[in-house]
């Protein structure tokens, strides 16, 4: 991995240095800084989720550099490597979801179908790559449309389960109950992929001449959880809004 960032952050100043050496008044070196607000869920609420009762973000900053070239006095192409942080939390109430669970008590594992409250905590850390086109609506306002790659060096998918009870093999099977909120807990962080890749669309106001902020909404394509894990049975995807602000140097 840290061979394949060498090789990213390579290419993108030699690039760099070449485009500069023809038309340095064209290019614009950013660093950028912000923080991803969102939810890592299914496209539609699935059957099994009855009722959303809390949702709360976690700490979710992005750092990173971006490099873009102005092509004439409308559009603009640009790139770059950031550290990308997303997650968040939820509390819902669930009916016949299937899942594994381990009982704290004694350690054991139980795959049923459980109904009750159901909390889930979600925490991912990139390296992302944008790619991005940018149009000038005016003097300080300009669009961003454009696409990502990340790799995923840290993932974490853990919760657990309460108020309920959940039936063992099938959905008319042995009812197990579970009642405290320490009692059965899960955890996916091993079954969560380590690429995501998505589309973008946002905005951008320029302070000044050295300054903007922005506001850009990203939407994953691919599902945070690899396929062959059964015990979340639907795919779940990033789609985050980043809040940030850019100094041009």
């Amino acid at each position: 991995m840290k061979f394949v960032i060498y090789i990213i952050v390579t290419v993108l100043f030699a690039g760099q240095f070449t485009v500069s050496a023809k038309n340095k008044e064209r290019l614009e070196h950013l660093i950028v800084a912000g923080m991803n607000i969102g939810a890592t869920s299914p496209g539609n609420i699935p059957p099994e989720v009855r009722k959303v009762t809390a949702w709360y973000p976690y700490s979710s900053f992005q750092l990173g550099y971006n490099i873009v070239y102005n092509m004439n006095d409308r559009w603009a192409a640009g790139s770059g490597i950031t550290m990308d942080n997303k997650g968040m939390g939820v509390i819902n109430e669930v009916k016949h979801l299937y899942t594994e669970v381990r009982l704290e008590a004694d350690g054991n594992y139980l795959i049923g179908y459980f109904s009750g409250k159901n909390k889930t905590d979600v925490k991912m850390a990139y390296i992302t790559i944008p790619f991005f086109l940018r149009y000038r609506l005016g003097k300080q306002w300009r669009l961003l449309s454009g696409m990502y790659a990340s790799y995923a060096h840290s993932t974490s998918f853990s919760g657990s389960v309460w108020d309920g009870y959940l039936r063992t093999p099938d959905p008319t099977g042995l009812e197990i109950s579970i009642v405290n909120r320490e009692d059965a807990t899960f955890d996916f962080g091993n079954d969560m992929r380590n690429f995501d890749f998505g589309l973008s669309i946002g905005g951008e106001y320029r302070i000044n001449s050295r300054f903007k902020v922005s506001g850009i909404f990203s939407r994953g394509l691919t599902s945070v959880l690899k396929r062959d894990l059964k015990f979340v049975p639907f795919n779940m995807y990033n789609m985050y809004m980043m809040f940030g602000i850019a100094y041009l140097l």
